[in-house]
C-alpha cells in the first residue's frame, strides 16, 4: 500500500458501491478507497475493495469481514447493541449528533459540502483553534473540525497526510510522539484512549472508558465522561462546562466558560491558551513553532531537549514522565500502573497528597501543570500553593528552569539551582536540601509543616474541610478567624491571606501583582513604601540589610544556619540568642509555635508562641493580625487596626497616625 502525502484528489474519490440512505437500519455502507488506487487515510485500512475504520465499521468490526448482527453497531472493534454515552445509533453506526457532519443534530441530517458540525449545527467555523478539514468516514468522505497540530491526515495544514509510520506532533510529522505513543501513525495517550488503552490496539468494551491504561467504568476525579473519553470541562474548548459544548472560533475555555481572555500569564493563540515561555508551538509569540529537536525555554527555541525530555528519535524531543514514556523512550507502563517520578508503579504508591492525572502521580496542591484539578496549568510567573496558582513567596530567588520559573530558594525540584532536586525526606530551605525534613515533618515521602498544612493539619492523617484553614496545627473556620482583622485579611478557600500586603492576593484572593511590583495597602505598585527597602524580583520590597534571600544585593541567599546582618550573611545565626539552630535552620524561638522557647517545645494545637511561651491568645490589649499579635495603639503598620499603615515619617500614637 502506498503512502499518501496530500489530498489533491479528494474530489476524485471513487465510490465503488453506495446506498441511497446509509443511516437506514441494515443498510450497507459505501465501499470506497480514500486515495485511489489503493491507499487509505491514517487510521483506516483496506478491507476487500475499500478502506474502512475497523473500530467502527459494522461489516468489518475489529477485523475485515467480521459482520455485526442486525441492529448492532461496532464500537472499539466490538459489536454492541447499546451505543456509548453521548452517542446515538443512526442505522448501523453510533454517532455523535453534535459533531457528525453526516448526522448533524439528528440522524440523516447532513451538512452541505465543505461544512462541519459543531454543537449540532452546520458551520464554516470550528471551536477553539480547530479548523474545517476533509475526513474519511464509514459513510463516505466528509468534513470535520480537526486540530492540525495532532491530526495525521491534516498535519500542519489542511490536507497534508503524514507518511506511513509517522505521526503528527505539533503540526509536524515525526516518528516519536511528545508524550503519547505512535499507534499506526496516530499519537495516542495510552493512559486514556479507549481504543488504545494501556497499549496500541487494546480496545475497551463499548461501555467502558480508559483510565490509567486500564479499561474501567468511572473517570478519575476532576474529569467527566463524555462519550468514551474523560474530559476536563474546565479547560476543554470542545466540551466547555458540559460535554461537547464547543466554544466559538478563537475562544478558549477557562473555568468552564467560553471566553477570549486567557488566565494571567497566558496568551490566546487562535483559540488556545499558551504559555509563550515554554510552548514549542508558540515560543515567544503565537505561531512561532520550534524546529524538530529543539525545545522552548524562556520564550526562545534552543537546540536541546528540556531536562525532563529525551531525544527518543532523530526528529523530536519527548517527555519521559508520561504513562506512555515513563523513565525511558517507548517504555510504557502496564495497565493499571502510573508513572511515578519516572518509574512505573501502582497508583497506591503515589506519595501522600498526590493524585493520579493522565496516568501519572501529581500533587494537585503543588503541581504547576495540575493545580487544584487535573490539567489546570498555572500561568507563567506563578506557582501552585494549596491547589491555587499564586505568585512566588517573598524573598525567593527566581530562575527560568526549562521554560518555567522556579523559586530556587524553596523548590525541592530546583533547590539552589535548576534541576537540583532534593530526595524524599528532604526539605529545600534557602536553596539547601536539609535531611530529615529539617524543621518540618515527614508524611509519606513529602515534608510538611503540620502547623499550617491543609492536607496534614496537626498530624499526617488530618485534612481540613473546605472553608477551613490549618492554623497552629488545628483546623479552624476561615470566616470566623479573619472576621476581627479589620478587612486586612481574607478567607481564600483553604488559607487566609493578608490582602493589604500579599502580592499573590493583593486587594482580593487570587489577585496577583505583575512582575516587579509589590502589594502596598492592597494595591500593586512598582514603588516601595520606604526608602529603606529595595524591589527585588519577582516583586518584593525587602530590606537588603536583613533579608536572608536577598542579603546585600537581590538574589544572594544565605545558608540555613546563617542570618543576614548589615547586608552580610553571618554564621551561627548572626550570634543572636533568640535564633538557635533547630534541625539545621536558624529559628526564632520567641515566635515559632513549633519550637517555642527552645528547639524541642511544640505548642499545643491552636496555641501561638509569644515571647518564647505558648499561649492561646494575645496578651493584654494586643490584637491578633494574621500570624502575629500587635499593639494597634503603637504599631505604625497596624495603627488603630490590622493592616492600617502609617505613611513614611509618621508614628502611631493611641491608634492614630501622626
Amino acid at each position: 500500500m502506498s503512502s499518501a502525502r496530500s489530498l489533491p484528489f479528494l474530489a476524485s474519490v471513487v465510490l465503488l458501491a453506495a446506498c441511497s440512505n446509509s443511516s437506514a437500519p441494515g443498510a450497507k455502507l459505501p465501499v470506497y478507497v480514500d486515495f485511489p488506487p489503493d491507499t487509505c487515510a491514517v487510521g483506516r485500512t483496506i478491507c476487500g475493495a475499500g478502506c474502512v475504520d475497523p473500530l467502527s465499521h459494522p461489516q468489518n468490526c475489529g477485523i475485515c469481514d467480521s459482520v455485526c448482527p442486525a441492529n448492532q453497531a461496532c464500537v472499539g472493534g466490538i459489536c454492541t447493541a447499546t451505543c456509548p454515552r453521548d452517542t446515538t445509533q443512526c442505522g448501523s453506526l453510533c454517532v455523535n449528533l453534535k459533531t457528525s457532519a453526516k448526522h448533524c443534530g439528528a440522524c440523516g441530517t447532513a451538512c452541505p459540502d465543505g461544512q462541519a458540525c459543531s454543537n449540532g449545527t452546520c458551520t464554516n467555523e470550528c471551536p477553539g483553534s480547530q479548523v474545517v478539514a476533509p475526513t474519511f468516514t464509514n459513510e463516505g468522505p466528509s468534513t470535520s473540525c480537526v486540530n492540525i497540530k495532532t491530526d495525521s491526515n491534516n498535519c500542519g495544514k489542511v490536507g497534508f497526510v503524514c507518511p506511513e509510520g509517522l505521526a503528527c506532533n505539533n503540526g509536524q510529522c515525526a516518528g516519536s510522539c511528545l508524550s503519547g505513543a505512535n499507534c499506526s501513525g496516530v499519537c495516542d495517550d495510552l493512559a486514556s484512549n479507549p481504543n488504545n488503552c494501556g497499549s496500541c490496539a487494546n480496545a475497551c468494551n463499548p461501555n467502558q472508558i480508559c483510565v490509567n491504561g486500564r479499561c474501567t467504568s468511572a473517570c478519575a476525579s476532576g474529569t467527566t465522561q463524555c462519550g468514551r473519553g474523560c474530559l476536563n470541562l474546565l479547560t476543554d474548548a470542545s466540551s466547555c462546562g458540559a460535554c461537547f459544548n464547543a466554544c466559538g472560533k478563537g475562544q478558549v475555555c477557562v473555568g468552564g466558560q467560553c471566553t477570549t481572555e486567557c488566565p494571567a500569564g497566558q496568551t490566546n493563540c487562535s483559540g488556545s491558551c499558551s504559555m509563550l515561555v515554554s510552548d514549542e508551538n508558540n515560543c515567544g509569540s503565537c505561531g512561532n513553532l520550534c524546529p524538530a529537536r529543539e525545545s522552548c525555554v524562556g520564550g526562545a527555541c534552543f537546540a536541546a531537549c528540556a531536562a525532563s525530555d529525551s531525544l527518543c528519535t532523530e526528529d523530536r524531543c519527548s517527555s519521559l514522565s508520561s504513562f506512555s514514556q515513563c523513565g525511558a523512550c517507548d517504555q510504557s507502563c502496564l495497565p493499571g500502573q502510573v508513572c511515578n517520578a519516572g518509574t512505573c508503579d501502582s497508583p497506591l504508591n503515589c506519595p501522600v497528597g498526590f493524585q493520579v492525572a493522565d496516568g501519572a502521580c501529581v500533587n494537585l496542591q503543588s503541581s504547576t501543570l495540575n493545580c487544584g484539578a487535573p490539567g489546570k496549568v498555572c500561568p507563567a510567573h506563578t506557582t501552585c500553593q494549596n491547589g491555587q496558582c499564586v505568585g512566588f513567596t517573598e524573598g525567593g530567588v527566581i530562575k527560568d528552569c526549562s521554560g518555567r520559573y522556579a523559586n530556587i530558594s524553596g523548590d525541592p525540584s530546583n533547590c539552589g539551582a535548576c534541576g537540583q532536586a532534593c530526595t524524599g525526606g528532604q526539605q529545600c530551605l534557602q536553596g539547601t536540601c536539609l535531611d530529615d525534613c529539617g524543621t518540618l515533618s515527614q508524611c509519606g515521602s513529602g515534608c510538611v509543616d503540620l502547623r499550617t498544612s491543609f492536607l496534614h493539619c496537626g498530624d499526617c492523617d488530618t485534612t481540613c474541610s473546605p472553608q477551613q484553614a490549618c492554623i497552629e496545627g488545628q483546623c479552624a473556620d476561615l470566616g470566623s478567624f479573619v472576621a476581627t482583622m479589620d478587612g486586612a485579611f481574607a478567607a481564600c478557600g483553604m488559607f487566609y491571606a493578608a490582602i493589604k500586603s500579599d502580592r499573590n492576593n493583593c486587594g482580593a484572593c487570587g489577585a496577583i501583582c505583575p512582575m516587579n511590583q509589590d502589594c502596598v495597602d492592597g494595591a500593586c505598585t512598582a514603588t516601595c513604601p520606604s526608602s529603606a527597602t529595595t524591589m527585588c524580583p519577582p516583586g518584593n520590597c525587602v530590606d537588603l540589610t536583613t533579608a536572608i534571600n536577598n542579603c546585600g544585593v537581590c538574589g544572594t541567599i544565605c545558608k540555613p544556619t546563617e542570618r543576614c546582618v548589615a547586608g552580610v550573611c553571618t554564621a551561627d545565626c548572626g550570634g543572636s540568642l533568640n535564633l538557635p539552630v533547630c534541625g539545621g535552620v536558624c529559628l526564632n524561638v520567641n515566635t515559632d509555635s513549633g519550637h517555642c522557647g527552645d528547639c524541642a517545645t511544640v505548642c499545643s494545637a491552636g496555641q501561638m508562641c509569644l515571647a518564647g511561651v505558648c499561649a492561646a491568645r494575645c496578651a493584654g490589649t494586643q490584637k491578633r493580625c494574621g500570624d502575629t499579635c500587635v499593639d494597634t495603639s503603637t504599631s505604625p503598620s497596624n495603627c488603630g487596626g490590622c493592616g492600617k499603615r502609617c505613611v513614611a515619617g509618621q508614628t502611631c500614637v493611641a491608634g492614630v497616625c501622626q
